[in-house]
């Protein structure tokens, strides 16, 4: 396959995951009074484990990888903040608040992977990632400025921001402790993790699996399990390995506004003034970032040729990681 043919690919499998990714808000609004959150969660996770744990046993194979104690030990651990406490959280969240309003505090995770990415592995925080830092902060204080009504709550962007906060400490995580198990062999591991962290909650919550409202929308719940949770991932990760990374961040960035635009059109949610403004404050601060970050990574390596400066992005490493292979 020539270059052209496999960036093109790279940019479908990209395509198909943020439109997929894009539509989770919506679909779960359309659900929420339906199922309860907790057990709603635990149900798209543990189909979305089932799809990947069937491909799991070929991706291994493919890097000539077998799973060790040390990497399980990582999965078990670190999907109670990765994948139980964020997916609990954006369930709840998603009940409290509009699609469009979660959308947008999502739309902050890059800048929330690049402040831990500081904290956790000394990543070098520049001028330009401050300043994106600042717009993305600020960008949440606005939204956060709302007036409660039945698509704004200051608990559900509370919720919001746990949720996002906790993903993004997982996915910080990954990068740091996964090595070449990154991608769907980690993401598999922690979401079959993840699924029985939640089952004690879930039972707790519900007395059991209640299968009622499953059964009465089974293609949705489908959808969001397999299709969101399950085919999304696999698809993301296909796409990293054949596009660089400001490829993918200009893919990636498209969610935000897709998801909002998508409640507005099926949900009939309004797109405030303080929903716009925290969206264009959020996504300039993190193009800008990416943006200006690497003409300032561009003009180190020119005038540092030979020095063995690499002229990589940090920044997009950690947003794009890419699959390792041994």
């Amino acid at each position: 396959m020539n270059t052209t043919k496999h960036e093109r690919l790279g940019f479908l499998f990209l395509l198909t995951a943020i439109g997929l990714w894009s539509t989770v808000e919506v679909a779960v609004r359309t659900l929420h009074a339906a199922i309860p959150p907790i057990q709603f969660a635990w149900v798209r996770f543990a189909l979305g484990a089932l799809f990947l744990l069937a491909l799991l046993p070929f991706e291994l194979r493919r890097r000539g990888l077998r799973l060790n104690a040390s990497i399980i030990r990582f999965a078990a651990w670190s999907s109670l903040p990765g994948i139980a406490v964020s997916s609990i959280a954006l369930q709840f969240g998603l009940t409290l608040s509009g699609a469009a309003v979660i959308a947008t505090v999502y739309g902050a995770a890059p800048l929330f992977v690049m402040a831990l990415s500081r904290v956790l592995l000394g990543d070098l925080m520049t001028t330009p990632r401050i300043i994106g830092l600042a717009s993305g902060f600020i960008g949440i204080v606005l939204l956060a400025s709302g007036k409660p009504s039945p698509t704004f709550s200051l608990p559900g962007v509370g919720c919001a921001l746990i949720s996002v906060g906790s993903f993004c400490l997982w996915a910080v995580l990954v990068k740091k402790y996964a090595g070449p198990f990154g991608g769907l062999p980690i993401t598999a591991l922690s979401f079959v993790f993840g699924v029985a962290f939640m089952t004690p909650l879930m039972l707790w919550e519900s007395g059991g699996l209640d299968l009622v409202p499953l059964l009465q929308h089974p293609w949705r719940v489908l959808y969001l399990s397999i299709g969101t949770t399950g085919i999304a991932y696999w698809v993301y990760f296909m796409g990293l390995e054949r596009i660089d990374a400001t490829q993918a961040m200009s893919v990636i960035l498209l969610k935000p506004p897709m998801a909002a635009v998508l409640a507005m059109l099926v949900l009939g949610e309004p797109l405030t003034w303080n929903v716009i403004a925290a969206m264009a404050l959020i996504l300039s601060g993190l193009y800008g970032v990416v943006i200006w970050d690497r003409r300032m990574t561009a003009r180190r390596h020119h005038s540092t040729a030979g020095d063995g400066a690499s002229g990589n992005n940090v920044l997009e490493q950690d947003l794009c990681p890419r699959k390792t292979t041994p």
